[in-house]
């Protein structure tokens, strides 16, 4: 070996190393942080797992593969003598066999490491086969438990695949041995082999398709997964009756064809095995593709509805199991028009939690006028509900959290060892303005001003946050947003993709990426960790003018604290500040002198993939959304257990699954950040979920029991959109449960569109509190509410709507409302187009559209009020070049009437008389700014004057006077309402 290439496998070898090291370095620092977290079972479960089954996998398969290659490359017998052209001169045979025992060992050893690591991903698989159970309910074709293909199936696929490969390139890889050896030439058209060569490749053949007789097998379970049949899902009339006949053929011609293998070992001639693989090979073709062929399309086609009927149903009914659809309430709901006074009287609590604020035109708001500094966004607003001054009212809610990219100097320090936190949150009512159309606060500024002990906030700092993810509409793209299920070509067995322990964390993977311009509703990447409890203190928030003497402390201008929680990892040796220091290789770790033994790292702080990481058993909701509890600030999540191995069900594209259960709530300390995971109890008549309770056996340490969720929190749980959107979308087809009518879409329903902004979208779901038409005892109750139409007729009436129940006893219970047939109940576009078509709105629209300025039509919500519908709809208006969103109109349609005022009880009066609605006390602020004293003018003057007003507005925001701008839209709206008043 030449001095060049010991120096290049030296040099490799020590880049092996280091790559090795730093991994170590990462699993150990995993490993602290999983301790920290009280959750070193599930580490060391899951790495336990991935390593034995890497070891078994590689080790077996490096075993086999290198006993065989060895075994080719026994030398032939000197007295044998075969004729035919040689493969290599002798002395290229002489350079080659210095390298190719060698050459055969590292071959060897590198398909065992690969043949390890892709076992190793295989755990999850492999812990649902031992610890999963049984659903208790088999399937209609073989009348096996559902637990055997939801647990099981999954990884015995992998099995007869590792087998089948594992053979396959150890004949391969011999048969080459073979050729070089010489024991197997070409001696003219006809391939010679000595005897051992021969037994040696005739064996692994036959070992090869004794494997693929148990494959076809497995394929007869796995025609439970087909999407052959037209419109449905699951074995079709050609799958039962063509392929799977076939396949029990070629499980016995496989057999009988391996066992030809063995015999013809025997034999001088190699026709009979040629034969029989051919004949494996062909019945493949002729009876696996092209017979199920023709029986679909000249048997099946001509009677296609007859013939599929049993099968569709089965579909049918699986799909509804599958997604908790099955114990869905559907009742009867008939539209009448008998609103008055009285009725809107005795539904205050529904009236005054109608929601008039959007989360994006609030998130844009709360960022103009509550963010303060560059350096906080707000970057996600949720609805929730709390209980005020007795009553329980519906809020929207934000984290100020921070966002690296404002800062003035972005150093180090700054980055992580100052600047760890956001502070505090916003929350206002959904439903109240102030001043010109601003929300009503109810808990705002620094530090955080609550106007009810209820709302009160003891501890605002935030080091744990959501991540940047999208929310629920916008998760899914509009190819992702059917009007049925869509079913992806080969998707994962698990939940999807979760990041292993030992991997770089998300952040880590973030903080990689090249900085994005920050906007509303998304900000830029954020630093894989920081330390806290340091030298240096903390920033809180600015305190304004309260020190400016020249040289004054910081702590002076800034409101500053220092970490007292158990978050994390505590540094509390040198050993743990090199380990670190290794995982994120920034030297300022060891360099710094501001870390002490009390000092923490805090790493993996985004949610969900904080989750992701220590559950990497679950699929996460991109949504989690904050609460105030006992004055602290907790992160509630969604946690899914999902699967796409549930026989006949539709698979949807979120988490590529055909079984999803929302099974699970977790609830983050947003300072701590330790993460509770409570599994959730089901419903009456339903059974509990068997996926949870597996993981439940495998990771005992990880659950907690819903009892012992804090009373506190119970109140805030709430239905998750994106397993709403998933139910609703499949139960727009599956409602249907006749198969005739399934399978000729009949009364197939879809989520209606709305006009949203300047386009349109799917509407979206929406909570609210109301009492459920039919339900007679109790009052109101917060819900999830979802319109439909019918399918391709999206614009036209609406046909029913599904609520999901939020409160307990009854959170998770799922109620349909379908309105008759023969009447007529007004969907959202009819609704949205006789509000474009109204002349007074049009009037207002093309006024506020001038100047620079943008109108933004809010989302329509379809509000049950005893046995009506309300109809509303919010406007707001927003300069272009700095938008600060402002609620300046609601539009109320009931019946045939569409009516609009500045507030929602003004629009209630207008449509039942004064007096029905009583305005709050942010309403009458508005209301007695619109009407108060203005200079006597004709119509067309006012409107001239609003206008000049709106460009003066316009100016002052361009220069960054908010105070001007606000004023002149207080005039203007003073204004506008005068020219209402005039065209009465």
């Amino acid at each position: 070996m030449t001095r060049s290439s010991r120096l290049l496998i030296y040099g490799m070898g020590i880049i092996f190393a280091l790559i090795l090291l730093q991994k170590a370095f990462i699993m150990y620092t995993d490993y602290l942080w999983y301790q920290s977290l009280g959750q070193v079972l599930v580490f060391t479960k899951i790495l336990g797992t991935r390593c034995v089954l890497g070891l078994l996998v590689g080790g077996v398969f490096f075993a086999w593969l290198y006993s065989n290659l060895r075994y080719a490359r026994k030398p032939l017998p000197s007295d044998l003598k075969l004729i035919g052209k040689r493969l290599l001169p002798e002395e290229e045979r002489e350079q080659i066999e210095a390298y190719a025992d060698k050459a055969l060992l590292v071959f060897a050893v590198t398909g065992a490491v690969m043949a390890g690591i892709v076992a190793s991903g295989r755990w999850l698989q492999w812990m649902q086969l031992r610890n999963g159970g049984s659903f208790g309910e088999t399937d209609a074709l073989f009348g096996k438990d559902l637990g055997f293909y939801v647990f099981d199936l999954s990884f015995l696929n992998f099995v007869w695949q590792s087998l089948f490969f594992a053979v396959v390139i150890t004949f391969i890889s011999a048969a080459i041995v073979h050729i070089y050896q010489e024991s197997v030439r070409l001696v003219g058209n006809t391939v010679h082999a000595v005897p051992q060569a021969k037994t040696h490749l005739l064996g692994l053949l036959g070992l090869a398709l004794l494997v693929k007789a148990y494959a076809y097998r497995l394929a007869q379970y796995n025609l439970l997964y087909s999407s052959r049949g037209e419109e449905f899902f699951g074995p079709s009339y050609a799958d039962v009756h063509g392929r799977l006949p076939v396949l029990y053929v070629l499980i016995a011609v496989a057999l009988v064809a391996g066992l030809v293998m063995f015999v013809s070992t025997r034999l001088r001639s190699l026709n009979v095995p040629i034969g029989a693989l051919a004949a494996v090979l062909i019945i493949s073709l002729l009876g696996g593709w092209i017979y199920p062929a023709a029986l679909q399309q000249f048997v099946v086609k001509p009677n296609q509805l007859t013939m599929e009927s049993k099968y569709i149903s089965n579909n049918i009914k699986a799909t509804l199991k599958a997604y908790g659809l099955d114990t869905i309430r559907a009742e009867r709901h008939v539209v009448r028009e008998n609103l008055d006074q009285q009725a809107i009287r005795n539904n205050r609590a529904t009236i005054d939690n109608i929601r008039l604020w959007d989360h994006r035109p609030l998130e844009t708001t709360f960022q103009q006028t509550q963010a303060l500094r560059s350096y906080y966004r707000f970057t996600d607003v949720d609805v929730d509900r709390y209980l005020v001054n007795g009553q329980e009212r519906q809020v929207m809610l934000a984290g100020r959290l921070l966002d690296r990219t404002g800062l003035v100097r972005p150093t180090w320090v700054n980055q992580h060892l100052l600047y760890t936190h956001g502070y505090g949150l916003c929350l206002a009512p959904v439903n109240e303005i102030v001043g010109d159309g601003l929300p009503n606060y109810w808990v705002k500024d620094f530090p955080p001003q609550s106007t009810a002990p209820e709302l009160a906030v003891s501890r605002p700092q935030l080091y744990y946050y959501t991540s940047r993810h999208p929310r629920l509409i916008e998760y899914i793209s509009p190819q992702e947003r059917p009007h049925e299920p869509v079913q992806p070509t080969q998707p994962a067995a698990g939940p999807g993709g979760p990041p292993e322990p030992g991997a770089p964390g998300p952040a880590a993977q973030e903080a990689a990426a090249p900085s994005s311009p920050a906007g509303p509703g998304t900000f830029g990447p954020d630093v894989p960790y920081v330390i806290v409890n340091t030298k240096e203190a903390e920033f809180d928030y600015p305190r304004g003018d309260e020190a400016t003497v020249a040289g004054a402390a910081t702590e002076q201008y800034n409101a500053t604290t220092r970490y007292a929680g158990k978050g994390d990892v505590q540094l509390s040796s040198f050993f743990r500040r090199f380990c670190f220091f290794m995982r994120f290789r920034h030297p300022q770790i060891m360099l710094t002198t501001s870390i002490t033994p009390e000092s923490r790292i805090l790493f993996n702080r985004g949610l969900p993939e904080r989750l992701m990481t220590v559950a990497p058993i679950m699929g996460y909701d991109p949504d989690p959304y904050l609460v105030i509890n006992k004055g602290q600030l907790k992160w509630i999540s969604d946690a899914y257990t999902a699967t796409n191995m549930y026989p006949y069900s539709a698979r949807v594209p979120w988490f590529g699954a055909n079984y999803v259960r929302n099974s699970v709530k977790v609830v983050t300390d947003a300072y701590d950040g330790v993460p509770e995971f409570y599994v959730m109890p089901t419903l009456p008549g339903q059974k509990p979920d068997p996926v949870i309770e597996c993981w439940q056996r495998v990771f005992p340490t990880l659950f907690k029991d819903y009892a012992q969720m804090d009373e506190g929190l119970k109140k805030h749980l709430r239905y998750p959109q994106l397993m709403f959107r998933i139910q609703a979308e499949i139960y727009a087809k599956y409602h249907m449960e006749n198969p005739q009518t399934f399978f000729q879409k009949e009364d197939m329903w879809a989520i209606p569109p709305e006009v949203y902004g300047k386009g349109r979208r799917d509407v979206e779901s929406f909570y609210v509190n109301m009492k459920l038409p039919t339900e007679k005892q109790g009052g109101e109750e917060f819900l999830l509410m979802q319109p439909f139409a019918l399918a391709r007729r999206e614009d036209k009436n609406m046909v029913s709507w599904m609520a999901a129940r939020c409160d307990a006893p009854n959170y998770g219970q799922l109620i349909v409302y379908e309105f008759p047939k023969t009447a007529l109940v007004q969907g959202p576009m009819q609704v949205e187009s006789r509000i474009t078509q109204d002349a007074d709105i049009s009037q207002l629209i093309t006024l506020w559209g001038q100047e620079g300025s943008d109108i933004i039509r809010g989302n329509l919500l379809v509000i049950p009020v005893d046995d009506a519908l309300l109809y509303v709809e919010p406007f707001y208006l927003q300069a272009q070049n700095n938008p600060l969103p402002q609620l300046k109109l609601v539009v109320v349609a009931y019946d045939d009437r569409v009516v609009n005022a500045p507030t929602l009880n003004g629009a209630l009066n207008k449509l039942f008389g004064e007096g029905t609605a009583q305005a709050t006390a942010a309403e009458t602020e508005v209301t007695l700014s619109a009407t108060g004293s203005m200079p006597s003018a004709n119509l067309k003057q006012l409107l001239q004057q609003a206008v000049a007003l709106d460009a003066e507005a316009q100016k002052a925001m361009a220069q960054g006077d908010l105070a001007t701008y606000q004023a002149k839209q207080r005039q203007q709206q003073q204004l506008i309402q005068r020219a209402f008043q005039m065209a009465k």
